[in-house]
C-alpha cells in the first residue's frame, strides 16, 4: 500500500503540481485518509520521500555515467548535467517553483543537491581538462552560472513564460554552457544531450 500511495502521489504531482490533498490521494485509491496516515504522517512526508528517492536515483545515474566506457568525457559531462531520474515528477519548472514556495524543508534537500552534488562533475571535468578535451576554465564559476541560470528559470514570472519541460530546458542550457568550455577546433557541432536533467 505504501508504494501505491507514492505512485498515486507522483501522478498527482505530474498532473497538478503540489496542489493536492491527502483526501485527493485517498479518493483516487478508494481508501480512507486514516489508511494513508498509517504509512505517512503528512503530505509533507510523502513529498519528502519522493524528493529523497529522486535524488538517490540521480546520484546512481551519475555513477553509471562515469563508469560507461562507451561515452566520451564530453558526453559524460553533458549527460551528467541533465540527468533526471526515470519518471521524475518535478519535470515542470513551475512545479519546482511551487515546491520551493510551499515546502521549504523538502526544497532544502533539492537545493543541497543542486549546490553541493558536484563531485562527479568535478572529477570528469578535471579528467577532460587534463586530456585536452576542455580548455582550462574556472569550474566554480561554471557551477555558479549553471545554478544561477536554473534558479532564475524557476522564478515565477520566468517559469510561466518558458514552454519547455525541465528536461528540455536543461538540455538547451547545458548546450550553451558546453559551447563555452569545449576545446573543439574542427568546428563540429556539439552533440545534444539526451535524457533528463539535474533538478
Amino acid at each position: 500500500m505504501k508504494e501505491r500511495i507514492i505512485q498515486v502521489t507522483m501522478e498527482e504531482i505530474m498532473q497538478r503540481g503540489v496542489k493536492f490533498s491527502i483526501r485527493d490521494i485517498a479518493s483516487h485509491l478508494g481508501i480512507s485518509t486514516k489508511t494513508i496516515y498509517q504509512y505517512f504522517e503528512s503530505k509533507e512526508q510523502i513529498i519528502g520521500h519522493i524528493v529523497d528517492q529522486s535524488i538517490k536515483e540521480m546520484r546512481e545515474a551519475e555513477r553509471k555515467l562515469i563508469d560507461d566506457r562507451s561515452l566520451t568525457i564530453q558526453q559524460k559531462v553533458m549527460k551528467a548535467l541533465v540527468v533526471l531520474p526515470h519518471g521524475f515528477v518535478f519535470h515542470d519548472i513551475r512545479t519546482l517553483h511551487e515546491l520551493k514556495q510551499r515546502y521549504p524543508k523538502q526544497w532544502r534537500e533539492v537545493d543541497e543537491y543542486v549546490n553541493h552534488g558536484w563531485e562527479n562533475i568535478r572529477q570528469l571535468v578535471k579528467e577532460g581538462t587534463t586530456e585536452g578535451v576542455f580548455r582550462p576554465f574556472d569550474l566554480e564559476l561554471f557551477i555558479q552560472v549553471y545554478i544561477g541560470a536554473l534558479y532564475h528559470m524557476m522564478d515565477y514570472h520566468v517559469a510561466n513564460r518558458i514552454e519547455l519541460s525541465l528536461e528540455k530546458t536543461l538540455a538547451q542550457m547545458v548546450e550553451f554552457l558546453m559551447l563555452g568550455i569545449n576545446k573543439s577546433e574542427d568546428g563540429k557541432k556539439l552533440e545534444k544531450p539526451t535524457g533528463g536533467g539535474r533538478g
